[in-house]
């Protein structure tokens, strides 16, 4: 077996881990809306600001 075929079935048994077979568009799509308030997702933008607020910090003055 050739490095690409083993890399290949490497990503292959990964994906059939994970669950991710050949899934179609719609399937994939119906999954993300499933699983993305369950993550902690909102449409709320505030909730947005909030959780931006975590993870970026403006620049001191001077420094940017």
């Amino acid at each position: 077996m050739n490095a690409i075929a083993s890399s290949r079935a490497k990503v292959d048994k990964l994906h059939s881990k994970l669950g991710a077979e050949k899934l179609t568009p719609e399937e994939q799509r119906r999954r993300f809306i499933e699983a993305a308030p369950k993550a902690g997702a909102s449409e709320d933008e505030a909730d947005f600001d909030a959780a931006l607020k975590l993870i970026a910090k403006t620049p001191k003055q001077g420094q940017a």
